[in-house]
Formats: C-alpha cells, structure tokens, sequence
C-alpha cells in the first residue's frame, strides 16, 4: 500500500499547482476529480457557486486512482462563495467509506477556513493536518505554508530505546 494520493479538483489552475507542489514534497500519487459535466464560462461560474452554496454534488467520473489503495488520501480544491467546492463535496461524500486517514488543502481568494471544517464533516473524519492558502500565496510558492503541512503529515519519529539504567560497577580489581 503506498503511502499518499494526492486528489484536487481544480477550475482555474490554482489548486491544480498546489496539488502538484504537495504530491511532488509527499513522492505521492495525484488524481484530479473530473465534472462529469464541465461548467464552462462565466455562466458555469456562476452555476458552480450556485451549486456550493446550496450544497449540490454534481456528478463525477470514477477515480483514476482507488484510495482504498492508500494510507493517507489528501483532498483538496478551491473555496466557492465559502463553501466546498462542488466536486470535491461529491468526491468526499461517494468515497468517504474507503479514506482510511485524511488531509485537507485549499485555495482561496481571502479566507475559507470553514470550508476546511465542512470537509472533515463531509466525510465523517478528522484530519491529520490542513491547508489553506490564498491564490497570492500559491503564485508567490507558499513554501513556509506548505513545509508546515509536509511536516505535519510526516510519520513521527520513533522514540529511541530508553538507555540501560546505570548501576554500581562490578567490575573490582582482585
């Protein structure tokens, strides 16, 4: 079983970076979640906020990587209108049977820390660690952001084996 999948779904290209970044720090797998249905345009735009702030889940193709297959699936996708996107909503909400351990990242405009909240909720997990990061902080690398994160999802370190207790030599000259 490999460690981490990377899975994002991305309209405009940010989160599509910052996935690419996190899965190339973690030597994990990416798979990016794919509107069966695209919604293109200015008018799609605005269907896609629609469907966040009612909390729609559009229809998606299957995932091209099962994260069953995987120790730590990583979800991620942009902040709508404060909310999860839709996509991602759907993709937390028809796999979240098979997430064993999660993490979470997301780009935004300003701010969404909600958003991060309603994805643990989503798919009845806690997180091992999160994301947020604002588009400014992707274009300019985000890296004290994201070493944080990478860090956050390191394995811990085992704790060394206790000395042996020091005791009265026995060692005596005859």
């Amino acid at each position: 079983m490999k460690d981490n999948l990377v899975v994002f779904y991305s309209r405009s290209g940010h989160t599509r970076r910052l996935a690419q970044r996190l899965a190339a720090r973690l030597d994990a797998d990416l798979d990016e979640i794919h509107e069966l249905h695209p919604h293109r345009g200015l008018l799609g735009l605005a269907r896609c906020l629609y469907d966040a702030l009612l909390g729609r889940e559009p229809p998606i193709t299957a995932p091209t990587q099962p994260p069953l297959g995987y120790a730590r699936v990583i979800v991620g996708g942009p902040v709508w209108a404060d909310h999860v996107a839709g996509p991602v909503r759907s993709y937390l909400t028809r796999h979240a049977d098979e997430l064993r351990h999660v993490a979470f990242f997301c780009s935004c405009a300003h701010s969404g820390a909600q958003t991060l909240a309603d994805m643990a909720s989503l798919c009845d997990r806690e997180p091992d660690a999160t994301l947020m990061m604002t588009v400014r902080q992707i274009d300019e690398g985000g890296a004290v952001a994201l070493d944080a994160f990478v860090t956050a999802l390191q394995p811990a370190a085992a704790p060394a084996a206790p000395a042996p207790a020091a005791g009265p030599s026995r060692d005596r000259a005859a």
